[in-house]
């Protein structure tokens, strides 16, 4: 079995990361700014670590075979993170003789002017030229990154939203589960996207998350300007011919609401 350092390990894709990698008896190694994971069981070794600063980086990559990089940071200093602690943590690993580093990335990004997509278009730039053999891999967006962004507009009478924005989305334990056939794969390149089995318009998935939730509200179209939200309403965030995902919109909502979805919240 491999040692394998994953960053970001209390994100929605760490944790799940964290999880497949210990089922297969990997040495995990997790690094994370927060404090260590609770249940921590003994499979797993916490480290923490800032990228911003490179604090606690190079000791957590001593001794490692593989890094899985899931460690990101859409809003907030995103640069520093995405960017300048890519390049820190690939410098580091190359000195630890670190044997594959694997790097989970967008769908689309260098045909979407969004900055934290031109920032990661960047890091993948960075991880080609670091030195280390390297996968990347590139999906669309997450069932829960979309559940995340409707939650706030179901508290509005009317949810106005780009309704003619275009997904497809997938469930984060199906990309965890190809990062880690990675791993077994080796250092592959810029492999195929990933994408999960339905395209949507985003006026559709509101539709299906206000059933499921059992929650009545009239959704209408917010309309954007701007090259960015062209890009999402073209669809230039999905890959059809990629869709590799099983589950469904539908089946993960009802599986993260089955205990609530008649409840009216």
């Amino acid at each position: 079995m491999s040692r394998i350092l994953i960053t970001g390990a209390t994100g929605l894709l760490g944790r799940e990361l964290v999880q497949l990698a210990t089922d297969d008896h990997h040495h995990v190694r997790a690094l994370s700014r927060r404090p260590k994971l609770h249940p921590l069981t003994h499979e797993i070794e916490w480290r923490q670590g800032d990228l911003k600063t490179g604090a606690g980086m190079q000791a957590a990559v001593q001794d490692m075979q593989i890094v899985i990089h899931a460690a990101t940071s859409p809003f907030l200093q995103t640069k520093k993170v995405d960017v300048e602690g890519t390049r820190r943590l690939l410098e580091y690993a190359a000195a630890a003789g670190v044997e594959h580093f694997i790097f989970p990335s967008i769908v689309g990004i260098e045909k979407i002017p969004f900055s934290y997509y031109q920032q990661k278009l960047t890091a993948e730039a960075i991880v080609r030229a670091g030195g280390v053999p390297w996968t990347i891999l590139r999906a669309t967006q997450f069932h829960a990154l979309i559940d995340k962004f409707l939650q706030p507009a179901r508290h509005l009478p009317i949810m106005l939203l780009p309704v003619d924005f275009k997904f497809q989305p997938l469930d984060g334990r199906e990309m965890a589960a190809r990062l880690m056939a990675c791993v077994a794969e080796g250092p592959a390149g810029r492999i195929s996207d990933m994408g999960g089995p339905v395209v949507h318009a985003l006026g559709e998935m509101a539709k299906v998350w206000l059933q499921v939730r059992g929650v009545r509200r009239k959704v209408a179209r917010l309309a954007l300007p701007g090259g960015t939200a062209n890009a999402f309403r073209r669809g230039e965030n999905t890959t059809p011919e990629h869709a590799e995902g099983k589950m469904t919109w539908q089946q993960w909502l009802q599986q993260r609401y089955e205990k609530n979805s008649n409840s009216g919240e």
